[in-house]
């Protein structure tokens, strides 16, 4: 496990992580990004509220995008078995 120095809304955090380095900034730029979108539309908002705010839009997202692959995976995988029902049949 290795240590990574991000900064995420002006901070500095010593992250440990069993991912390389390069992994780690990524994650730690989608949420500086997150929460500086957030912190914009209210500048009034504590960081704590920031970063929870961050935090359910990013869940958020991640549910819609897997909700969203696992409707594709199924209209495939039932596009897949209507072909091998014909194939089947013949």
């Amino acid at each position: 496990m290795e240590t990574y120095k991000v900064k995420i809304l002006g901070s500095e955090y010593n992250i440990k992580a069993d991912r390389d380095g390069e992994h780690v900034s990524r994650v730690a730029t989608i949420v500086d990004q997150r929460m500086r979108e957030v912190s914009a539309r209210s500048q009034s908002v504590s960081t704590g509220r920031a970063a929870v705010l961050a935090c359910l839009s990013l869940v958020d997202e991640y549910l819609t995008r897997s909700q969203e692959e696992t409707d594709r995976v199924r209209q495939r995988v039932g596009k897949l078995i209507e072909k091998l029902e014909s194939v089947l049949e013949r």
